[in-house]
């Protein structure tokens, strides 16, 4: 994985081992009826809509990163600082993922008793909790999350620079994200 995806790789693997977790669950009491299947159609058409913005800002960022030798040394600066404050916590989603892969192999097993699954799933929220203290211990270190403001700052006016529609398609995104809401 490069220095560059690091930041993001950390909540992004925390987020989608909960929703991973939670869609494996839902999806053994989930019936679909006309309605719910119209909005979950509606739902996945966004999220397409929201990836195809996302893989767009992915490469204008790229791009920028590329042209602008500074920004990209703020950026290793703030990752660096990151990494340090996360080993400082001990702070580690790719264990939490290994974990929550582990609990959802044990959910679906048919021989995983009742009994079993809510102490697995009591498992799961401890670790989910423990990693949530772990962000949070994160997110209140104040130098971290102003050096993470400025490089958030600095990074989008040299992608608005780097190209114009950068601004239309964070506008877009914004509002695609809460339609989903």
């Amino acid at each position: 994985m490069t220095d560059s995806r690091i930041f993001t790789s950390h909540f992004v693997k925390s987020i989608g081992a909960v929703l991973l977790i939670a869609a494996s669950t839902l999806s053994f009491t989930a019936t679909a009826s006309p309605v719910a299947a119209n909005s979950y159609t509606e739902q996945q058409r966004i999220a397409n809509e929201v990836g195809v913005i996302q893989q767009e800002l992915a490469a204008i960022k790229q791009e920028t990163l590329q042209a602008n030798p500074d920004l990209r040394q703020q950026q290793l600066d703030f990752e660096k600082a990151f990494e340090a404050k996360a080993d400082q916590v001990g702070y580690d989603p790719d264990a939490f993922m290994a974990k929550a892969k582990e609990i959802q192999d044990e959910l679906r097993s048919s021989e995983t008793t009742q009994e079993q699954q809510a102490e697995l799933l009591e498992e799961f929220g401890h670790a989910k909790s423990v990693l949530a203290k772990q962000r949070e211990a994160i997110m209140s270190d104040t130098a971290l999350m102003d050096q993470e403001e400025e490089l958030r700052k600095a990074t989008y006016t040299a992608m608005a620079k780097q190209d114009p529609k950068t601004k239309d398609l964070f506008g877009d995104l914004d509002q695609l994200l809460k339609k989903m809401q």
